[in-house]
């Protein structure tokens, strides 16, 4: 694990994914480039740690292209929604 990643400390791969859930319940509630910004770092936390199911980190690691779309405050893709 690197220094950067260090900050997570111990918490769980379950405990990262919950964050995780957290932070996108918020996007979905106030969308902004900052919120979308933290749901990428969280999905990156969550694809890099060797502890989490390969199927989380799979996914993890698939949505963060996705949210890049909305970290870039793409309206038109909210609008889509």
């Amino acid at each position: 694990m690197t220094t950067e990643h260090s900050a997570t400390g111990d918490a769980s791969p379950n405990m990262l994914a919950a964050a995780t859930l957290f932070v996108m319940t918020r996007f979905a509630e106030r969308p902004c480039p900052e919120v979308a910004q933290m749901v990428i770092r969280h999905l990156e936390v969550v694809a890099e740690d060797e502890r989490a199911d390969p199927l989380m980190r799979e996914v993890c690691d698939a949505l963060i292209g996705r949210w890049s779309l909305h970290a870039v405050g793409n309206a038109g893709l909210r609008a889509a929604h």
